[in-house]
Formats: C-alpha cells, structure tokens, sequence
C-alpha cells in the first residue's frame, strides 16, 4: 500500500507539471494512472474534474470536484475550479457558494474575492458585490477579470465615467480585450454617444459567448457605401428580443435600394418574411432554397453592426410606427376570443419576467408586486409572460379581484409568429425589459416599458428620457433609487386609472378605459 501510495503521488505531481504547461492529453492521462492506485486522491480528482468540464462534459466534470472536496473540504484550488464551471454555465448559486468557501480558505486570493462579487454583480446585487470587487482590485490592480468586473458593477449603478475609466485600464493592458471594448461600447450609447459607441459595441461579434458568423462569408463588411442595384447579406447574432430592434433597420436598407438576404434566427424567419415581403430571409442554418441567392453580395453586416451607419445621432431614428407585421387574420381571432371572455373591457398583455439569465434579476418584477394594476376594472389582463407562469398567476390570483387571462395555446417560445399576433390583439402592453415589449414596439402597439435604472446593458432605453426613440409608441416607466419598483409601478397604476388610459387600436393614442 505504502509503495502504491508514494507511486501515486509520483504521477499526480508529473501529471500537474505537464497540466501547468498546457500538456493536458497527458495531463488527464497522469490523473486517471493516479486514481487507479489511489482512488480518492483530491489533487487527481479535482484536477481532472477541471480538465473534463473544459472538454464539455461539466456533469462528470462537477462530480469528480465534489468527490475531491469530501476528502479536502479546504481546497482552495477545487472551490475555485467548481465556482468557475457553475459560473461559466450561468448557475450564479452555486458559483457563489464555492467562490466563498474559497474565500474563506483565502481571504487573500483575488480570483476567489472576484469571483464571489461578480456572482453578486450577475443577480444584480451590486451593494453586496462592492466590498469584494474593491478588495480583488486591491490585491490585483492590473486583472483584466477585476477590471472588466469593476467597470461592469460601475455601469450597471450609473457610474459610467468611472465604468469607462476601468474599460480603459484594461485596454491600455490588452489593447484587444473584447469585452472590455463590448462594455466600454455600451457605456457610451447608453449616453447616446454614438460615434463613439457603435464601433466599441461591434466587437461582440468576436466573443466566443456570440453565437455568430464573424469570419464565416468572404464579403467585405458594409461601412455605408451606396447600395441601390447591391445585395447585403445581413446576420444575426443577436438574441431575440435585440434581433427585433435591430431589425426595425432593414427598412432602411431596403429603401436605399438594396437586395437584402436576411439570415436570421429560425424563430423570427416566418415573422421577417412577411415583414419584409422584398427581403430574401432565411432561417440560420437551413440551407437557401435557391443557391443563386446567396450569389453576387457585394456587403455583408451584423444586424447589430447597422446602427453606425443607420443610427449615427438621434436624428436619425425615423418616426417610423410598425415595421413588424403580424399575421391579421390569427390577430383578428385571438382578439375577439379575448374579448368574449369580458366584452367591452380593454385588453392589456402583461409581461414581468427576463429569461436573460445574465441580467435577469435586475430586470424582472415579482407578479405580486403587480396587484394594484391589476386590480384595475374595465380590462382582461392576458399574459404575455413566456415560460411557465402558472405559479406566478396562481399566486396574483390569490389576491381578491384579481384575475389574468392565459392562453395555453399560445407558446411564444416555439411559436413567435402566433406570439406577435397575440402581441399585435393588445390594446396596450405592460412589460419589463424583455422580448415582450421589443416585439410590441416594432409591431407599433401602445407600450409602458418599466426599465431598470442606469444599466448600461439595456443601453437602448438610454437614460433619463421617457419616450424610446426606437419604439414611437413606448413610453418608459423609470425604477426609482436603490432599485425600487414602487414609484413605477405606481406611476403605471395611476396612468391606467386616467382617460384613455388602456390604449386603442390606432396604435397611438387610447380611448377611455
């Protein structure tokens, strides 16, 4: 056994040199060579749990660390390695209990004392995410990882001077740093500053977190040469409630004259074909019905790519009411069966909930805290909330006089084209920050969006101003200080109790509730 053991201990520490140096064939080789002579070796565990999450298989990978830390709780190294896969697959909760006990086995450690705020920063507790962020720049000042953190809690609390301060510590380091260029691109459209902005939000295209096309198509890129007679094929890379606004621009390419071939996400395909009937839009990743399509393009872009040259100021947003165009006759259907559920009332589309998990709590609003709206008479509430919301609801309708209308027909995650009808049947939609109220404004219909404060993220509401200058018929309900929903939603109360107060069907001004 003693031979056995110091055999073990003889591989697991060649197999670590050879994992330091990137050799990581032999690496995991060495590790599994270990754990046969000694099948609870910690250091073998765990660092081949690490090797076996970075080749995709994180289930095997979480095991192997967690059978580590039952024979080493104290492993500084395996909390950190189990907090940066659960953080890398977005599950905030379980990077935040390994990034503590790492912490609290190394008070010291930057990546742990970083690690623990930015799980704060991503869920949008950005008071309890400060203390560390502040500690990880102390004990690591020139970190890209502890920069580009500080500069996003800097944001996302409307410290953007101080936001775009650390963005450029990072690139005075790493001139080539994505993100850092992506988050600095934000905190200055967020301001409106668009020349400045739009060339330092294109680099999203490059992060290996954009599902994209970059480098896929030989065209050059389209820097706003003429293109009447010119085809530009245009993708996305977008999810979709930005692919939506970024889409209210292909309008403008094709009044300029240009043959556009729309390569966008499948769920958007039939939605976009009516839309834009003279556009040739195909869903990503089926292949062209006509292989001459895709022939004679003078110009490629990204969707997102298009504000620069289209949106250079905010001049330059046209007054423009729905260029989205949902299905008439399924819009016609689900209005009168709406309506029949309580004849002459008002129909406002609620939506409360993000599913962007990034950014999700900071967006989303307990339906709860919705009751006073709710309670408004004279309007059928209808859900307008993807994803499973029978809970949700059955809690609202616990309070008296409370009712909202879902129609499990309608499932805006498989079927966007019937969801924008659904959309398109409103009188009026209430929604937070979410697919939900992009897809109502490029439809045209009455929105009151309610915005999270300063986020550079959601850089399109822009600050301050109650109007959207993508969306003519949004207005925008600002939370309050220290993320306070109540003056918002109070606001929101109070505007539906006024004449007019629910919206009508031309798609500006509303008729008496």
């Amino acid at each position: 056994m003693g031979a056995a053991m110091s055999a073990a201990r003889d591989l697991v520490t060649r197999a670590m040199d050879h994992h330091r140096h990137g050799r990581l064939a032999e690496a995991e080789a060495g590790y599994r060579d270990t754990l046969r002579l000694d099948p609870h070796n910690p250091d073998a565990l765990h660092l081949l749990g690490a090797i076996v999450a970075g080749q995709g298989d994180t289930a095997q990978g979480v095991d192997l660390i967690l059978h580590a830390l039952a024979h080493n709780p104290n492993s500084k190294e395996a909390h950190l390695n189990l907090a940066n896969i659960h953080a890398s697959a977005l599950r905030m909760g379980e990077a935040e209990h390994h990034f503590r006990e790492a912490y609290r086995c190394d008070k010291t450690n930057a990546d742990a004392a970083n690690g623990l705020g930015g799980s704060f920063l991503h869920r949008g507790r950005y008071r309890e995410a400060e203390p560390y962020l502040r500690e990880a720049l102390a004990l690591a000042p020139t970190s890209a990882p502890v920069l580009l953190n500080m500069g996003m809690l800097m944001d996302a609390t409307g410290r953007f001077d101080e936001a775009l301060g650390f963005y450029d510590r990072i690139l005075a380091l790493y001139p080539e740093h994505i993100d850092a260029h992506f988050h600095r691109g934000l905190a200055l459209l967020v301001r409106g500053q668009f020349a400045e902005g739009w060339p330092e939000y294109a680099w999203r295209v490059r992060s290996k977190h954009t599902p994209t096309f970059f480098g896929r198509f030989p065209f050059p890129y389209w820097r706003g040469e003429p293109l009447a007679g010119r085809k530009i094929l245009v993708w996305t890379e977008l999810g979709p409630g930005d692919e939506t606004l970024a889409a209210t621009m292909i309008p403008d390419l094709l009044a300029a004259g240009a043959t556009v071939l729309l390569l966008c996400s499948p769920r958007m395909a039939p939605l976009f074909a009516r839309s834009f009937p003279s556009a040739h839009v195909i869903a990503a990743g089926e292949t062209p019905p006509d292989p001459s399509i895709t022939q004679g393009i003078a110009f490629q872009a990204s969707l997102g790519e298009l504000g620069a040259v289209l949106r250079p100021a905010f001049e330059s947003f046209p007054r423009q009411r729905a260029p989205l165009k949902a299905d008439p006759d399924r819009t016609a259907t689900l209005r009168a069966r709406y309506q029949a559920a309580s004849p002459g009332a008002k129909l406002v589309g609620i939506s409360w909930r993000s599913k962007n998990i990034r950014i999700e709590d900071a967006k989303s609003i307990p339906l709860e805290a919705w009751t006073p709206i709710l309670k408004r008479p004279g309007v059928t509430f209808v859900s307008l909330q993807y994803g499973d919301v029978a809970q949700d609801v059955a809690r609202a309708e616990r309070e008296p006089g409370v009712r909202i209308l879902v129609d499990p027909q309608i499932d805006p995650l498989a079927n966007l084209d019937d969801f924008a009808a659904q959309v398109a049947a409103m009188d009026l939609v209430v929604s937070v920050s979410n697919t939900t109220v992009h897809l109502a404004g490029a439809l045209g219909r009455p929105i009151w969006a309610l915005i999270p404060s300063n986020h550079g993220r959601l850089w399109y509401w822009f600050l301050e101003r109650p109007d959207s200058p993508w969306y003519p018929s949004a207005h925008l309900f600002r939370q309050g200080p220290n993320a306070d929903w109540r003056p918002s939603l109070a606001a929101a109360t109070e505007k539906l109790t006024q004449p007019g107060g629910a919206g009508g069907r031309d798609g500006t001004s509303a008729s008496a509730v």
